[in-house]
């Protein structure tokens, strides 16, 4: 038996006291095996450390704990690991450096080196990063002049370092303990608050760009960064010159513009998707178009001359000539043209039915879906036939010919090959990959001299901007045009006689539009312009009017005529109205179609989203279910921190996306808590009649006992559903009628009590957050309250019809008790059967079910009642 004493000597003296690792292989070695498990020799070499001496110090390792195999000790390709101990001295060492960088600034946007090892570096930072790269001066900047400095100010050099890490974590120097990032914010207010803070810092790895980099900055010493752009990350002439973008790495850098081809290895659809919407202006782009709104052009004729010989690869060049003529006069003639059935068969096979045509030198778009492989590999040796063609992107299958590869790869036009496996041609290109640490529109760019950054696919498109400051004056109310008037309140201006005269006449051509007549009206009746314009055109007009009109004329558009990659654009502008209205749209599109949520992504990185941004992340993780499992990753990685980011008011339907998301073993409990964490911490300063910060105000209520105000019972129960609070309902129930001066909250919430109160004891929730709790079932206290407040005023006929749900369920507990049938309820017929046992009940006709309360409905469907022993105790 283990003594007291001996228990905590056994406790290492650096899990309470913050401790520096001496020694530098050691230090290494775990560093490495906190980014994965590894061999012995692979550790040996990542390090720069000879095996033997790297073996003998992992062995110190595993006896002290601090690393474990997946086989036995002494095993050859066993992998080893870190241990729980061996994180805690990792963060003990961390810590412990940290420690040297007090006092801590009370400014965000702070940065110091706390340590450097070759090309690893330690940092600590004041607030959360917005890029995933960082800034790093050779020494300390003259913060005066770095005030409106150029270059970092007399002989300052500055080092790009990219993280090797998703977060930081966030220490309190004070108690040593890990604690919440600072929030992400502008608002000077929200910043003054945590930078009384001063006791916390971030801490997080880094890796430089330039191994060869010189650092003479005292450990510990914070900086700023530089006021203005610095010389880019990587060759300036190579990739950061060229007449395309790829993207941008940072706000100070310039931005990835390669003159060299990109080979990209990208396995899934989405990130395949994103990276042609953003890269793909002024080229010629062959690859699946799916997640994409671009309508193919027809396919070249003249890859059929290409495709005959894969077709036929065994007859003389003669009868090739002569079938693959036969076949192109039967494809573009109107005539019918004898064609040999089996050159007719094969083409069907690979082509289906297919446009083509003569006029090659406009061709921008093919679209690969539906096409055999010899036909894609037809049209890739067709392209690159021609050193004049625009700059290309193609997408290679591996079915495709490793002659045509090779031959892709050296193609002087060759903007972006996309594959998704590497291979021995690719191998030493420059190579585009998606980040383990951050979500789309982040990827990870490997030169050829194994230079590794990320960087941030950009939406490039071309925008029209107007800037006209011509007032609009509005009569006409576009929820009416679209038959919503009723429940939509438009604030409506008289408009002048001649000018109604245009919008009626615009009225008379809506909703099938005459663009003539529209571009005639739209410099002086930019209204009537709007309504008459047919559903194709509205977006480039909206481009030009949307200032000279009402928000509320957003309405009008039709969401199957949207670009959807810039529907988060219309988000920035829409408010609260026409984003419910479009979040139904929105949902329907994305169950009909599974590739709406590709073609609807953002490429704009979560900590830069906008309102906008976040609506459409709001909207994905409400649509999870119905969003394809290949995307389920992203919704978690990206939507789930847009969303956070700027939560839209009505945020509920994406709070039970995300719970469905972590539901059912889908992902792990200790994610689903991090993400709850998260969500919580940002409710916090939300406004009171936000949906999150109501469902917070219900989870700590649940949890913590914390008392609620009037104002937050009165969201809860009235915006929250009711399956969320039926477990505190009770409990709530009981505290209005033990208060005299609740009267008018009983009498005017014409909540359904029965279906509330009246469950089974042990019921769980499936609230997000409560997973844990509970119903108590019905309480018993109840019933002499509800006697009180409710028998005399029943009598004389002076309740109100809101009361009527109360009346139902003290019939139903008095029925119990009397253990007689249900007398039928105001609400519902059959309310009162939730208080019988289940044993009694009859069977329901679904009829009669869905006849009155649909909550009680719900309850009766589902055959659970509330009836318990305890209601049997009660005296009438």
């Amino acid at each position: 038996m283990v003594s007291e004493g001996s228990e905590l000597e056994a406790i290492p003296s650096f899990i309470s006291t913050p401790t520096k690792i001496r020694s530098r292989y050691r230090r290494r070695l775990l560093n490495r095996l906190s980014e994965g498990g590894a061999t012995v020799t692979t550790l040996a070499r990542d390090i720069g450390l000879q095996i033997p001496h790297a073996s003998a110090e992992l062995r110190k390792l595993r006896n002290e704990g601090l690393v474990s195999s997946d086989l036995v000790a002494g095993s050859r390709g066993a992998y080893l690991h870190l241990t729980e101990l061996g994180w805690n001295r990792i963060r003990s060492d961390e810590r412990s450096r940290a420690l040297e960088a007090l006092p801590l600034p009370s400014l965000p946007g702070k940065f110091c080196v706390l340590d450097k090892d070759g090309s690893n570096i330690l940092m600590g930072l004041s607030s959360i990063p917005k890029s995933p790269m960082i800034l790093i001066p050779d020494r300390p900047p003259n913060s005066e002049n770095n005030i409106d400095d150029s270059i970092g100010n007399e002989g300052v050099r500055w080092n790009w370092a990219v993280f090797k890490e998703k977060d930081p974590r966030w220490f309190d120097l004070q108690s040593l303990k890990v604690t919440q990032a600072p929030p992400i914010s502008t608002d000077l207010g929200i910043i003054d608050t945590y930078s009384g803070q001063s006791s916390v810092i971030g801490i997080i790895r880094a890796n430089l760009i330039n191994e060869m980099s010189q650092l003479a900055m005292t450990f510990g010493t914070w900086y700023d960064m530089p006021k203005s752009r610095q010389n880019p990350p990587l060759n300036e002439n190579t990739f950061h010159r060229g007449d395309w973008i790829l993207g941008e790495c940072h706000k100070l850098s310039q931005e990835i513009r390669p003159k060299v081809p990109i080979v990209a290895i990208l396995p899934d659809s989405l990130s395949r998707t994103m990276l042609i919407r953003t890269t793909r202006i002024n080229s010629l782009v062959i690859a699946n178009l799916a997640g994409l709104d671009i309508i193919s052009d027809s396919y070249p004729l003249s890859s059929l001359d290409i495709w005959i010989h894969k077709a036929h690869p065994r007859l003389p060049d003669n009868e090739l000539k002569r079938r693959v003529q036969s076949l192109k006069d039967r494809i573009m003639s109107t005539r019918k043209v004898r064609t040999d059935d089996s050159t007719w068969r094969k083409f069907r096979r690979d082509w289906g039915a297919k446009s083509f045509t003569i006029d090659e030198s406009n061709i921008r778009n093919l679209d690969t879906r539906n096409l055999g492989d010899s036909a894609v590999e037809s049209l890739m040796s067709w392209v690159i036939s021609d050193e004049n063609r625009p700059s290309l992107i193609l997408e290679i299958s591996e079915n495709i010919s490793q002659s045509i590869k090779s031959s892709i790869i050296i193609h002087p036009k060759l903007r972006i090959m996309i594959k998704e496996k590497i291979c021995p041609t690719t191998k030493s290109s420059n190579l585009l990959y998606n980040d383990i640490l951050r979500p789309l529109p982040w990827l990870r760019l490997k030169t050829s001299n194994d230079e590794i950054i990320s960087l941030k696919l950009i939406d490039s498109l071309p925008r029209i901007v107007v800037n006209d400051d011509i007032p609009s004056s509005l009569e006409i109310n576009p929820w009416k045009l679209i038959g919503l008037n009723k429940s939509h309140n438009f604030e409506s201006e008289e408009l002048e006689p001649g000018y109604l005269s245009m919008v009626n006449s615009a009225i008379s051509q809506f909703p099938n539009g005459n663009e003539e007549w529209a571009n005639q009206m739209e410099a002086r009746y930019p209204l009537a312009a709007w309504i008459a314009s047919p559903k194709a055109t509205r977006w480039p007009r909206w481009q030009r009017l949307k200032d000279r009109l009402s928000i509320e004329w957003l309405v009008l558009f039709d969401i199957d005529h949207i670009p959807l990659n810039r529907l988060a654009e219309l988000a920035d502008q829409a408010n609260e109205e026409i984003l419910d209205y479009f979040a139904e749209k929105l949902g329907q599109k994305i169950r009909e179609d599974s590739q709406t949520a590709i073609r609807t992504r953002p490429a704009v990185d979560f900590i830069e989203a906008s309102s906008g941004t976040s609506w459409i992340a709001a909207q994905f993780l409400s649509n999870a279910a119905w969003i394809p499992d290949n995307l389920h990753n992203d919704l978690i990685k990206w939507s789930l921190e847009a969303w956070i980011s700027s939560p839209p008011k009505k945020s509920l339907p994406a709070l039970q996306g995300v719970y469905w998301l972590f539901s059912s073993g889908r992902n792990s409990n200790e994610d689903f808590s991090r993400a709850l964490e998260k969500i919580l911490f940002k409710a916090q300063s939300l406004s009171k009649n936000h949906d999150l910060k109501i469902w917070e105000s219900l989870v700590n209520y649940s949890i913590d006992g914390r008392e609620l105000s009037k104002e937050e019972l009165n969201h809860i129960t009235e915006r929250l559903p009711y399956d969320w609070w039926a477990p505190i309902s009770s409990e709530i129930l009981l505290k209005m009628l033990s208060n005299d001066e609740s009267n008018d909250w009983l009498f005017s919430s014409s909540f359904p009590w029965p279906a509330l109160v009246l469950r089974p004891i042990g019921e769980s929730s499936n609230t997000p957050g409560l997973e844990n709790l509970s119903h108590p079932g019905f309480n018993p206290e109840i019933y002499p309250l509800l006697v009180r407040r409710l028998r005399g005023r029943r009598v004389r006929e002076t309740l109100p019809s809101s009361a009527d749900p109360l009346l139902d369920l003290l019939d139903a507990i008095e029925s119990s008790i009397n253990s007689s049938p249900p007398l039928p309820g105001r609400t519902h017929s059959l309310s009162g059967w939730l208080a019988q046992p289940i044993e009694k009940w009859p069977n329901f006709s679904s009829q009669i079910i869905f006849q009155g309360d649909p909550m009680i409905g719900e309850r009766l469907l589902s055959r659970k009642t509330g009836f318990h022993e305890n209601i049997n105790s009660i005296n009438l």
